[in-house]
């Protein structure tokens, strides 16, 4: 009986990191894609339960409102029921921005994002309730809009972001306004109910405008290195060097053996949402050993259409190059980068018959 008395005190003590967490693992098990209707829907449903208790909150603290028959049994569980609300949009966000990019590209968002988390479940911040979790509200709000826009308009850019953000903005100060009124001194009441989401709003934009936000509704799905690229009918037939038998699970090249006339190709797959048109760039960089920078050496454009689950497939190559430490990356048209390969090309004066492999991607 003890043991049982106490798992049901840990349980309710812990009820509400037990519903963030149930929150989280679902949207990360039932998450299909981007533009998915029902995904979309879904998480606009969470934002629309989000406001309505937080709303209720607010009437509730302020005597003007009080639940009654099976309202009130439902709201017995308003806690736990906003962050399974919360768990479930923030998965999807970590998700998402996090296939948008390479985590050295996305540290600095995800951090901002993991910072939200734990300050949400702090007691100081529980204990001030909407005075300061309007913030990870904003949050929520604008992460949802940055990728909905791009896949409603099938664009994206700055003046995409700037709609978005523009909205949220909107949105967050007619609530804040209808919250405030309810309070003795609704100006006062604007002041704090309103810095935490300004705040979190600001750095948003900040982070955007410095290229720290993953450049979603885009990302790669694969990236490789070749000695050659085929178009064939439904897809491309991509050529590679045998790796040694130490490497026998590789199916690109990480070290490129160069003899002359050899050509160095980049393959890529991009993932984009229906009906989404951008224009992307290949990088190629080499490395500067001397002054440890990399010197880009071309940028070529890429047009893609989105909508395939496969992703968007190109390529590109390169006939002039010199032995060194390579990387080819793919960004956007403002410099987002979505990922890339690092690789070295090294001049090989062998004689050796060569063995080449073959896949159908």
């Amino acid at each position: 009986m003890d043991k049982l008395k106490w798992v049901g005190d840990f349980a309710k003590q812990f009820s509400n990191v037990v519903f963030f967490v149930g929150g989280f693992l679902f949207d990360a098990f039932t998450l299909i894609r981007i533009d998915s209707i029902i995904d979309l829907i879904l998480q606009s449903l969470y934002l629309v339960g989000i406001t309505l208790i937080i709303m209720g909150q607010a009437y509730l603290e302020a005597g003007r409102w009080q639940p009654q028959g099976w309202m009130a049994r439902l709201w017995s569980f308003e806690s736990e029921i906003i962050h399974f609300f919360y768990g479930g949009l923030l998965s999807a966000y970590v998700i998402l921005y996090f296939k948008s990019t390479s985590l050295s590209r996305s540290i600095i968002f995800l951090v901002f994002v993991f910072v939200l988390m734990v300050a949400n479940e702090m007691p100081q911040v529980r204990r001030l309730k909407s005075l300061l979790r309007l913030g990870l509200y904003a949050f929520c709000l604008i992460s949802y809009l940055n990728y909905l826009f791009p896949v409603l308009f099938g664009r994206m850019g700055d003046w995409v972001f700037t709609m978005a953000w523009i909205l949220t903005v909107g949105l967050i100060y007619v609530l804040i306004r209808k919250l405030a009124r309810l309070h003795p001194e609704p100006k006062k009441a604007r002041v704090r109910l309103g810095w935490s989401p300004v705040l979190v709003l600001v750095l948003v934009a900040i982070f955007y405008f410095n290229k720290w936000i993953p450049p979603v509704p885009l990302s790669m799905q694969y990236a490789g290195i070749f000695r050659n690229v085929e178009p064939q009918s439904g897809g491309y037939r991509v050529t590679y060097l045998k790796p040694p038998w130490t490497r026998f699970w590789q199916e690109s090249e990480h070290v490129f053996l160069a003899r002359e006339r050899d050509r160095v190709y980049f393959f890529t797959r991009i993932f984009g949402p229906s009906r989404f048109e951008h224009r992307v760039f290949l990088r190629w960089e080499l490395k500067d050993p001397g002054r440890n920078r990399w010197i880009t050496s071309d940028r070529i454009p890429l047009p893609i259409k989105g909508g395939r689950n496969e992703g968007y497939r190109g390529y590109t190559y390169k006939e002039n190059y010199q032995p060194g430490e390579w990387r080819v990356e793919v960004e956007t048209e403002d410099g987002r980068v979505l990922g890339g390969v690092v690789f070295r090309i090294e001049k090989d004066s062998s004689l050796e018959e060569r063995i080449f492999l073959e896949r159908r991607m």
